[in-house]
């Protein structure tokens, strides 16, 4: 009953909120105000305001503000500050009543609504990953919304309350980026009356909103042209905007190396060894591993906001870098035969991320291993070879990453193949030569013998109780390629 109780009490709020907007909106239009501002009568509104003598400013920015709270359209007003006050004047005053109108249509969402909002979060791992994404995101999905006018302003107002995204980043964003559009229509609008008799200057008026409004034109092709996060972002925000929500889509959940993974990766034996094993062929033909590439290539990692987002990257990073060093010399029996006596693969430069060209020795000892000192990522990135980890099915995600490390280091312990071949004595043990190669990376852990204990599946830990360093061997490491065509 308290609970029922509670859930009523939440909705209030937001009907209350949307009640009053909508009494506000029904207020105005039967007072004729809909009709009023049109374009058609700027001319009347201008005689209007100036009526007011030096309240006319005052006025007017009070008008602006609530037309803009109930959903009035801002172009014949806009319009309106320009006849009426001129272009500069003008353009201020706009600016100042569409900002105070923003900030209020965005706190009123806010308190009003956000709470409901904050239970579908609770309620939703996948609102609550989206929720995240525009708190990540959202100063830059407002400049980008407000940069391009094509997005409702008085929408968008009331979207952003309701997401998680600070007011005042909210605020400063939006009031700097509707400055072009403001000035473009009010300069437009100041050549109606400013320049009214003189030529130049309606020509010089004309020619700044036109100016203007070529350059605000071509924004959305720029951003997508500098950033491919910038014009993922827009796609989203374009899609969220349809729909009434400034919030991003999924891109994560089913990109295209997710779609490769998926349908490219699977369990085999070769050789006597289990593990996953990768249709190269298959992935070499399927337009999604081009897409990906163009995806990795025009990413932006320096966006990205927690260790844990840097780290999924850059391992997914690594793992498709790995594929495109194998189809770069495909068919091969090894990854390795696309080094040479010179320089090995490793060290090769195979894939761009963020349009800088890096090798497989850049990804893993100069960021991955120098940056977070993981020693699980040693079984999540993957050499393209029989001996090394699992490839898993589905890219690392920032918000299971720690569980998707747990699993791959569990899961590369408990395969005697080629990751742990616990000794009959519990004492003594051959790990893979990973443990021997990167011995170092483990002394955080308390060695590698403690580290096998610790993340060991319970069957396998069990049987390991007085394993210590020194009982350790290793296993050999088998670099023949982990390729489908290869399974018996």
């Amino acid at each position: 009953m308290a609970k029922v109780d509670a859930m009523r009490r939440g909705w209030v709020r937001p009907v209350l909120a949307l009640l009053l907007v909508a009494a506000g909106i029904v207020a105005a239009r039967s007072l004729g105000l809909g009709d009023l501002l049109r374009l058609e009568n700027v001319a009347r509104l201008k005689q209007w305001i100036e009526s007011y003598g030096a309240l006319a400013p005052a006025v007017f920015i009070a008008g602006y503000i609530l037309a803009t709270v109930f959903f009035f359209p801002g172009l014949p007003i806009t319009v309106l500050g320009g006849v009426a006050f001129g272009p500069l004047w003008g353009t201020l005053y706009v600016w100042i009543g569409a900002t105070i109108g923003a900030g209020l249509a965005f706190l009123v969402a806010r308190y009003a609504v956000r709470s409901t909002v904050e239970r579908w979060v609770q309620a939703s791992p996948r609102i609550a990953k989206m929720d995240g994404q525009v708190a990540v995101h959202g100063w830059r999905i407002v400049m980008l919304t407000r940069l391009v006018p094509i997005f409702p302003f008085n929408l968008q107002n009331y979207a952003y309350g309701i997401t998680r995204i600070g007011f005042w980043p909210y605020l400063i964003t939006s009031s700097i980026c509707i400055l072009p559009a403001t000035a473009a229509f009010t300069f437009a609008g100041g050549a109606l009356s400013d320049g009214r008799g003189d030529v130049k200057r309606t020509l010089a008026y004309l020619a700044i909103a036109g100016v203007l409004l070529v350059l605000i034109s071509l924004i959305p092709r720029w951003l997508q042209r500098r950033s491919k996060l910038a014009g993922d972002l827009l796609k989203a925000a374009a899609i969220a905007a349809l729909l009434g929500f400034a919030l991003p889509v999924d891109a994560a959940g089913d990109d295209a190396y997710a779609r490769l993974l998926r349908a490219h990766v699977r369990p085999g034996v070769v050789s006597g060894i289990k593990l996953a094993l990768v249709d190269y062929r298959a992935v070499k033909a399927d337009p999604a591993y081009a897409q990906a590439l163009s995806a990795l290539a025009e990413s932006r990692p320096d966006a990205l906001a927690s260790d844990a987002e840097r780290i999924a990257f850059w391992v997914n990073a690594y793992n498709l870098a790995a594929i495109k060093a194998v189809l770069d010399q495909y068919p091969t029996e090894s990854i390795r035969d696309g080094g040479s006596l010179l320089s090995s693969i490793w060290k090769k430069k195979v894939a761009t991320v963020a349009r800088t060209v890096y090798s497989l020795d850049d990804i893993e000892h100069g960021i991955l291993r120098k940056a977070f000192k993981e020693p699980r990522v040693h079984f999540a990135i993957v050499c393209a070879s029989l001996s090394c980890p699992d490839l898993r099915a589905e890219p690392y995600e920032a918000a299971r990453l720690d569980a998707q490390l747990d699993q791959q280091a569990a899961a590369f312990l408990s395969n005697t193949t080629k990751g742990l071949e616990p000794g009959a004595d519990g004492k003594t043990a051959r790990a893979s030569s990973i443990f021997k190669w990167f011995a170092g990376d483990f002394a955080a852990s308390g060695g590698v013998a403690a580290f096998i204990r610790a993340r060991s599946s319970p069957d396998v830990a069990a049987r390991l109780g007085a394993l210590t360093d020194a009982g350790l061997s290793y296993l050999d490491y088998d670099w023949s390629l982990n390729d489908t065509a290869r399974s018996s």
